[in-house]
Formats: structure tokens, C-alpha cells, sequence
């Protein structure tokens, strides 16, 4: 009989990184990857965050920055040694497009940290079958922004892009590492819809929430549990044959015009 616990072919013993893991698409990925029996690490930048979670055996927490060069390395080096070499890494954590950035920092904390901690985790050395894979989202992948209605009446001569220059980034990042791999580690990315998070969750209850239902085929936003999944597949040996993609998770939304 099928083991449908652990379908995707986790290794005994698999050990995975998740950015960002406090609270969202990264809790959902920690707690998808747990049930399949793998070791989580989970580094977050929100202390208080990571301190009320209660995932059970198999989970560590770590508090990390991910805009912190030196940190990255030396927590990463830390880890190999702890837990020995790391399978698989999940780079979600990143700035909310919210922020007030400037496209130079926009980039820095989007496609160059995760450049920066994926280079860190390589260079500890990696088992037999490794994968990373990236958050983007369908902002850089496939969109531009909000449609005009939800701009309408606002002052956007201060915007520069830089969380679709970001998101952009990081599907070229990605495939940068599908090539540059050569084959000791695979690195995927998924873009994200909309996704109904506590991040956003002022953005998705309000005029922009209720726009993108009636965009959505589906008539509905997506929820992170949807997505963690897309990235456990994604990170497992189930997706051994797939590199260098960027796949939209948005409930076709991007498809109507």
C-alpha cells in the first residue's frame, strides 16, 4: 500500500530551513513539512513570534535576519553543525509590499537576501538530492499592480516598483541557482495570488479583498495552507525532474482581463 503520509518521498532524516516561518506561508510550509516527517527549522525575525509557537517535536526555532550578511553565515554554519548537512531550504521571508521602500532596498531585502542565504546554505554542504525553493509572487512574475479602481484617487507619483522589481528579482535569482547548481541542489520558485494572511489581512478585508473574489475564478482569495503545499511539492523529491520554474499559484486570477 502507498505510504500517503509521506507521498512526496522525503528522505528519513530530511532536515529543511524556512524563512519567515513565524507566521503565514511560512507557518503553513513548516507545519505541511512536519507532517511529512521532515525536521524544521524555522528563522524568523519576530522573536515574540517564533517564542508562541508550539509545533510540536521535529521544529527549532531560530531568530534571524535575513538583511544580515554575517548573521545568515554564521547561523547557517551553526546549523550544519548541529543538525548536520541541510536538504532543503525555503527562502519565504521578505518586506510586505506595503512598506515605504526604495527600489534599492526593495531589491536588497528581496532577491539579494535570498541570493545571500541560499549561497550561505550551499556553501555548508548539501546531501544527496537538495532543493530551495523561493517565494515570489504573480507581482514581478506575471503583474504589475492593482488594477486602476483601487489607485483611483491616490498619490502614486512616489511609488518606484520596487516590490515587483523585487519579485522579479527572485524568479531570476531562482533560475540563476537552477543552472549554477549543477545538479547538487534543484531551486524552484512560486508566485503567489493574493492570499488571505494577517500581513495583509487590512489590504484583503477591504475594497482590493472584495475586487480580487469577483476577479477570481474560483471567487475567492487563496489561503497559505494552498500555497505551503505548492512548495513542499516544489522542495521534494516528487519534483526531482523540476528546475528553474516560477509557478503561479493565484486561482487563475491573473488570467481574466
Amino acid at each position: 500500500m502507498t505510504d500517503i503520509a509521506n507521498f512526496l518521498g522525503f528522505p528519513s532524516g530530511a532536515v529543511a530551513i524556512v524563512t519567515g516561518a513565524a507566521s503565514g506561508i511560512g507557518l503553513a510550509t513548516a507545519r505541511d513539512l512536519l507532517g511529512q516527517g521532515v525536521t524544521v527549522i524555522g528563522l524568523d525575525i519576530n522573536e515574540a513570534g517564533l517564542a508562541a509557537l508550539d509545533l510540536g517535536e521535529g521544529f527549532t526555532a531560530r531568530v534571524l535576519d535575513t538583511n544580515d550578511r554575517s548573521a545568515i553565515t554564521a547561523t547557517m554554519k551553526a546549523l550544519r553543525e548541529e543538525f548536520g548537512p541541510i536538504g532543503y531550504l525555503v527562502n519565504n521571508a521578505g518586506p510586505p509590499s506595503a512598506l515605504p521602500l526604495t527600489i534599492e532596498e526593495g531589491l536588497t531585502q528581496t532577491a539579494g537576501s535570498m541570493q545571500i542565504v541560499t549561497a550561505a546554505w550551499v556553501k555548508t554542504g548539501l546531501p544527496e538530492g537538495a532543493a530551495v525553493v523561493n517565494l515570489a509572487s504573480v507581482a514581478g512574475a506575471v503583474a504589475g499592480g492593482p488594477p486602476p479602481s483601487v489607485l483611483a484617487g491616490r498619490d502614486v507619483s512616489k511609488l518606484n516598483g520596487w516590490y515587483m522589481a523585487g519579485k522579479a528579482g527572485v524568479g531570476g535569482v531562482t533560475r540563476f541557482h537552477a543552472v549554477f547548481g549543477q545538479g547538487a541542489y534543484r531551486a524552484n520558485a512560486v508566485a503567489p495570488g493574493v492570499i488571505e494572511t494577517a500581513r495583509i489581512g487590512d489590504l484583503t478585508a477591504g475594497a482590493y479583498g472584495k475586487l480580487m473574489i469577483e476577479r477570481s475564478p474560483l471567487g475567492r482569495l487563496g489561503q497559505p495552507e494552498e500555497v505551503a503545499k505548492v512548495v513542499c511539492f516544489l522542495l521534494s523529491p516528487a519534483a526531482s525532474f523540476i528546475n528553474g520554474v516560477t509557478l503561479v499559484v493565484d486561482g487563475g486570477g491573473t488570467l481574466v482581463y
